[in-house]
């Protein structure tokens, strides 16, 4: 017997998959997991797993390194946040116009 309806199906498996999503450390902390395992590979006897383990480190050393970034950047922005300098405050700075239009 078919499903009478596998649209409705699909969804339901679709969002049963997802769960909550995960955080910023979350990732960093799989990164990391996930290059010391590489660089765990890089003293193999095979070339090709030596090779290969070469290009995830590079590959994965690059996204860690935009994960870090991104969590210092949020870190001094929720400190900007809590120190109350806003756009309304006369401590803002500068304002940049329009131009002379």
């Amino acid at each position: 017997m078919s499903n009478p309806n596998p649209t409705e199906a699909r969804t339901a498996k679709r969002k049963k998959r997802r769960g909550k999503p995960g955080t910023l450390e979350d990732a960093r902390a799989l990164l990391w997991r996930a290059l010391t395992r590489a660089g765990e590979l890089l003293e193999e006897e095979d070339p090709v797993l030596s090779l290969k383990a070469v290009h995830a480190v590079s590959q994965g050393a690059s996204a860690y390194a935009r994960i870090v970034e991104v969590g210092e950047m949020e870190a001094r922005l929720a400190a900007l946040e809590a120190s109350g300098v806003g756009e309304d405050s006369p401590d803002a700075g500068p304002r940049l116009g329009r131009g002379a239009a």
